[in-house]
């Protein structure tokens, strides 16, 4: 049930990344992908703009939130935080990189701004859980 949680997720991020208009998706809850079939990937090292505005900070919060919620998905699953900053980071990438061929906007710092997310959920699971001793035999 776990792993159909983190597909389920892993399916709404890519609807949320990939859909050719986010806005309308959030005023109009209108999906719409448009494929480009020879995306430009220079614009994966675009730098951040120089204007922030409160939309653009507020879409890269849902970037670190969606991440940190996968990651406390997997960390459900899976044991090895190894295995786990491997899976949401690959995702991260993965994300970022098919952007660019739905017509999107992807980014080396949005992936950046998705491991925030990963390190706070890594993070805090450490915090929360106690190391196991070893118990010696005498």
């Amino acid at each position: 049930m776990r792993g159909f949680f983190i597909l389920l997720w892993a399916l709404a991020i890519l609807i949320f990344t990939c859909t050719a208009s986010f806005s309308e998706l959030i005023e109009f809850g209108q999906v719409h992908f448009q494929w480009d079939s020879h995306p430009n990937f220079s614009e994966l090292l675009e730098p951040l703009p120089l204007e922030l505005t409160r939309d653009f900070l507020l879409q890269k919060c849902g970037h670190a939130f969606a991440f940190l919620f996968l990651t406390i998905l997997l960390q459900t699953k899976f044991r090895s935080n190894a295995l786990i900053l491997f899976l949401a980071i690959s995702f991260a990438s993965l994300t970022e990189i098919l952007q660019l061929f739905f017509t999107r906007d992807g980014r080396v710092f949005d992936i950046a701004i998705d491991l925030i997310g990963i390190l706070l959920a890594t993070g805090s699971r450490s915090l929360f859980t106690t190391p196991q001793s070893k118990q010696t035999h005498l």
